[in-house]
């Protein structure tokens, strides 16, 4: 006969696995994704002549550089927040620059399988690569941006917090050059044709909107998957011991 404890040992270890399997697929791309018909379009900027303006981020004061109008929808495939106290850009004191975004539209986000990639973010780039010639000749290099986020606004910032891999996302703001009064400004691409160093766009974002979201059913896996080990666990504690003998 089949014990208790052996059969909760059972179910806990099958939960587990559910919950890592599931997490490291939870940003596996859905089909069909979600869709949107901005992402049919580039990015858009028309280059305006505005002031420098200083704002404050974490008792810091930054000099921003208006350059272009810029507006963007594109669909989320990589992204990484930064956090005070972690890397690079708390040694450069930069905590204006809350997230870097990398986003697709047109062919990319409509006829390729995403999942064909791997992308991802390091500290300034995004990277995507794929083992088949064929399928990296199909992908577009102009609809492909690595966005780097300044904002101070906490209702961006609350949207750039909730954002993941999959979402439709659209931000406007403008393009702009930025860095701490009297120091050193940090430039911005103003092409999406350009390559290497240099090439993503900084953008001071005035408005955030998730206009999608993907539902690729890993992540409601995991949560089942999560939830189901929280439970037995409890149960494992609550339950006389005499009965787990």
């Amino acid at each position: 006969m089949l014990k208790l404890k052996h059969l909760m040992a059972g179910l806990m270890l099958g939960a587990l696995g559910l919950t890592v399997v599931s997490w490291s697929n939870r940003d596996a791309f859905s089909d069909p994704l979600p869709w949107d018909p901005a992402l049919d379009e580039p990015p858009r900027q028309v280059a305006v002549q505005r002031d420098a303006f200083v704002t404050r981020a974490n008792g810091v004061d930054y000099l921003v550089q208006p350059l272009y109008r810029y507006e963007l929808t594109g669909l989320v495939v990589s992204f990484k927040r930064f956090k005070p106290g972690i890397g690079i850009h708390e040694r450069w004191n930069d905590y204006i620059n809350v997230a870097d975004l990398c986003v697709v539209w047109g062919d990319n986000a409509s006829q390729l399988d995403l999942n064909e990639f791997d992308f991802w973010n390091l500290e300034f780039t995004c990277m995507v690569q794929t083992d088949d010639l064929a399928t990296w000749n199909r992908f577009d290099q102009d609809a492909l941006a690595n966005n780097h986020l300044l904002t101070t606004d906490p209702a961006v910032q609350a949207v750039i917090d909730e954002l993941r891999v999959g979402d439709i996302v659209y931000l406007s703001g403008h393009l702009a050059e930025y860095g701490q009064p009297g120091g050193p400004m940090r430039g911005t691409s103003t092409t999406r044709s350009d390559r290497g160093n240099g090439a993503c766009e900084t953008v001071h974002v005035e408005h955030a909107q998730i206009l999608a979201s993907m539902h690729n059913g890993w992540r409601t896996r995991f949560r089942l998957g999560l939830l189901s080990l929280v439970v037995l666990l409890v149960a494992w504690f609550a339950i006389p011991h005499r009965y787990l003998r």
